[in-house]
């Protein structure tokens, strides 16, 4: 911790930490926490390990080692839940193997499953993210849509999310802007939309709407990550898709 986060921003990671908390801010444990490279260096290919998968502890904690450079996705899951979903870039610009390894960060993402609705729609999301989870596109979409119109923020950014879950930032961004237009000040729905601007390398929307997100919460550990967030793509410049 004694280690500024923007001096991290230069160097490659091999540990992040985070933690999983409910509503109330209560840590949840035993959440089903997963991590998935999407893009690496420079946002090209990424090389390595892909995907790693943890569980939380008692304080609703989560560690994973061997992290490297990217855009990653983060997922947690818990039963009865709709899983939350974030989109985050680290050392975007940081070449494989450049710099010093085995750096701690001193921000941690926060991951918030949200309490499932009850009735069909609840079920619609479940079986919609089920679909998700499985690769099954041609499934989750129709679900999803069944919900579209809906002026439910809770349920538009619980959908937004689960297009998320299927790297499909085109089809998350719909619903979390509709979140938007029915409550401006939405945390979720902010963060939705950086991190379907990021699947899909847009890292001008990305840095803006971090930004707006961070002016959403209060929390100490999500400004912590978002702040990161945002200057890692203001580090990048003109690298994702030559947009920032």
């Amino acid at each position: 911790m004694a280690i500024a986060s923007t001096t991290l921003l230069g160097q490659p990671l091999d540990r992040i930490t985070g933690k999983v908390l409910d509503g109330r801010g209560t840590p949840v444990t035993d959440a089903a926490v997963r991590v998935e490279a999407v893009f690496g260096f420079a946002g090209g290919d990424y090389l390595g390990q892909k995907t790693f998968a943890t569980k939380t502890g008692s304080k609703g904690d989560w560690a994973i080692l061997g992290f490297k450079a990217g855009i990653w996705v983060f997922d947690a899951s818990v039963p009865g839940s709709v899983a939350d979903v974030v989109v985050l870039p680290f050392n975007v610009v940081t070449p494989p193997n450049s710099g010093v390894g085995g750096l701690t960060p001193a921000w941690h993402p926060v991951l918030r499953p949200s309490p499932r609705p009850p009735g069909e729609i609840g079920q619609t999301l479940a079986d919609a993210e089920v679909a998700a989870r499985a690769g099954r596109s041609d499934r989750a979409v129709p679900l999803l849509a069944r919900v579209a119109d809906s002026n439910d923020v809770d349920v538009l950014t619980a959908a937004g999310r689960i297009c998320l879950l299927m790297h499909d930032g085109a089809a998350a961004r719909p619903f979390f802007k509709r979140a938007l237009e029915r409550d401006p000040q939405s945390f979720r729905a902010a963060l939705g939309m950086a991190s379907g601007a990021l699947l899909q390398r847009d890292g001008a929307t990305a840095g803006k709407a971090f930004h707006d997100a961070r002016d959403r919460t209060t929390d100490k550990d999500e400004r912590g990550y978002l702040a990161a967030a945002v200057a890692d793509l203001n580090k990048a410049n003109n690298v994702l898709r030559g947009t920032y």
